[in-house]
């Protein structure tokens, strides 16, 4: 069963809170019911409302914002195992929202600041090598 149909107080709690930002429907399947948001400053950017089947039946909401492929920052609720109202659905979303999109990563990103991927062990094992070899050929 698609998740769409067993939760679909969450997808009119969803779509009533993000409607009018033209969302488009990224999966609707048993294990996963997404819609997308592209984000206004950055070409591959999106923020993903996805609504996730754990594999002991439970479900959780969580907003992820993507630049590509790589994840900026996500946001989850708790778990549930029936569907909630609508109402509630509306007020546990905007709860999750307001957490995500104050989140330093986000704020950052609206900034046009994106956290740099570290090469970390390799940069300064190459830089011990150059060095070494360096002062090898100065003697």
């Amino acid at each position: 069963m698609k998740i769409q149909e067993e939760y679909s107080n969450f997808e009119k709690g969803l779509l009533f809170l993000i409607g009018d930002k033209h969302p488009t429907l990224a999966s609707n399947d048993s294990k996963k019911l997404s819609y997308f948001i592209s984000l206004a400053n950055f070409k591959n950017g999106f923020d993903y409302y996805e609504l996730t089947r754990l594999s002991d039946g439970g479900v959780y909401f969580s907003i992820v914002t993507m630049l590509g492929f790589k994840t900026i920052v996500q946001s989850d609720s708790q778990i549930f195992t029936y569907d909630i109202s609508e109402n509630e659905w509306n007020s546990l979303i905007f709860k999750i929202s307001m957490n995500h999109f104050n989140k330093e990563q986000y704020q950052a990103l609206k900034k046009g600041y994106v956290k740099k991927e570290s090469k970390g062990c390799m940069n300064s094992i190459a830089f011990v090598i150059l060095f070494i070899l360096g002062v090898i050929s100065f003697y």
